[in-house]
């Protein structure tokens, strides 16, 4: 087992039982959604484009790093044929070696995105190995502004995926990031960094937890962005087309399409996150 694991263990152990809540947070029996809504769409696509973004922000930072998706990207939702067996794998691959991150970030000589092609999580796992880094990466659909700043907005990693992030990292040793893309800039924080925010708990660590509807009441922490750092110097704002999608019952959903865009990713402010 390596040290870094070992940290993380440590802090898990210490994070306040009020915070972190049962020891096996995930419910017994898996409940299969039965139907999605326009908003779901809308923030999947949003997530996407940001994921996309950030990873060719980092591939043209000038740090020879190479960004590779590495999360799931069936375009599935409820109420589709096939979604059940995606969203039950889904969640067995969770129990199996944890949550993925969206992407893995790599020297630049490494093999090509088609290597992960095709695989199952479980046999990318010497692929994944050999990573760096893994980036969760998070988009919110607030903006930074006068009136509000990287104090009023958050990192908002849940409970559930606190244990689910350590599982990952227990089969992969590598060091994972969550990166938290807002509309004006985009922050990044170590996962061993929210840990230790944690164990000294709300008051002390300056974060709120709450169960909200929009988060299917899930034990959520919001952790300030200026708890992390800023590693984005330019940020220009995606080309949005409305769109929807029928699905097999004749419900129609609609959802927006983000294209285009761009983040300029501080080379200086990722080299030092990621200790190069």
């Amino acid at each position: 087992m390596s040290a870094y694991v070992q940290r993380l263990r440590g802090l898990v152990a210490k994070i306040p039982q009020e915070i972190i809540g049962s020891p096996s947070p995930s419910p017994t029996k898996i409940r299969v959604p039965t139907q999605a809504f326009s908003e779901f769409l809308i923030n999947r696509e949003l997530g996407d484009w940001a994921e996309d973004v950030v990873r060719r922000g980092v591939n043209d930072c000038g740090l020879g790093l190479k960004a590779i998706r590495y999360g799931r990207t069936e375009n599935l939702v409820a109420g589709e044929p096939g979604f059940a067996d995606f969203f039950l794998g889904y969640h067995k691959e969770l129990q199996e070696i944890g949550k993925r991150p969206d992407l893995l970030i790599y020297k630049s000589d490494f093999p090509d995105e088609t290597s992960f092609v095709g695989k199952s999580a479980k046999d990318l796992i010497p692929l994944a190995k050999k990573a760096i880094a893994g980036f969760e990466v998070r988009s919110s659909q607030q903006s930074l502004s006068v009136e509000r700043t990287p104090s009023d907005l958050s990192f908002t990693p849940k409970i559930e995926d606190i244990f689910n992030v350590m599982r990952w990292i227990e089969h992969h040793e590598v060091r994972h990031f969550y990166v938290q893309v807002v509309f004006g800039a985009v922050y990044a924080i170590p996962f061993e960094r929210i840990l230790e925010v944690l164990t000294v708990g709300p008051k002390a660590g300056g974060f709120r937890v709450e169960r909200v509807a929009r988060n299917q009441f899930k034990t959520t922490v919001y952790l300030p962005l200026d708890k992390g750092v800023c590693i984005s110097t330019e940020f220009r704002e995606p080309d949005i087309k409305a769109f929807r999608r029928q699905l097999s019952s004749g419900r129609m959903l609609f959802g927006v399409n983000f294209s285009g865009g761009k983040v300029g990713v501080d080379a200086l402010q990722l080299a030092g996150l990621l200790e190069l």
